[in-house]
């Protein structure tokens, strides 16, 4: 677990961390582009999402953006009003049943569509504790909801 904020000895101030597999992230990222294209071809990723554009880095460009502007109203006088929204929890409050949904209604690829399905159905996780004397491990933990954040998918099945 890993501490988010405040008191780090209580559990909901921290959050898991899970590796992913090197071959999954590679055959993911693989997938994720072809998904990437078949949406920008069709002008299906929201233009507000900047995040999950191919060559975005995520909020640092919409930062930058927010920041030219900002200074081009200062300089010229002008009211300006920016909102950023902050989904809290979004990678992991979405069903795997709406991924499967969502992405076979805007057309991706009935194989891309199974393998996601197929894939998320085999998502689970272990919990590690290490003690002086020992390191103890959890029996597997199925994912049913939520997309991985670090996952080439992420900000596609997210968008």
């Amino acid at each position: 677990m890993i501490p988010k904020s405040g008191d780090s000895k209580e559990v909901r101030n921290c959050r898991p961390i899970t590796c992913l597999k090197t071959m999954y992230k590679t055959v993911t990222g693989i997938r994720a582009k072809r998904i990437s294209t078949h949406l920008e071809e069709r002008s299906l990723l929201p233009a507000e999402q900047k995040g999950c554009h191919p060559g975005s880095k995520d909020f640092k460009d919409q930062l930058m953006i927010s920041n030219v502007i900002y200074e081009d109203s200062r300089k010229r006088n002008r009211n300006l009003s920016i909102a950023w929204i902050d989904y809290q929890k979004a990678f992991g409050s979405v069903p795997h049943s709406w991924v499967e949904k969502s992405i076979a209604l805007v057309g991706v690829n009935s194989k891309i569509v199974r393998f996601c399905k197929l894939s998320m159905e085999k998502w689970n996780t272990r919990f590690f504790l290490k003690t002086k004397q020992e390191v103890m491990q959890s029996q597997p933990i199925e994912i049913r909801r939520g997309i991985f954040q670090g996952d080439s998918f992420s900000p596609l099945f997210f968008a």
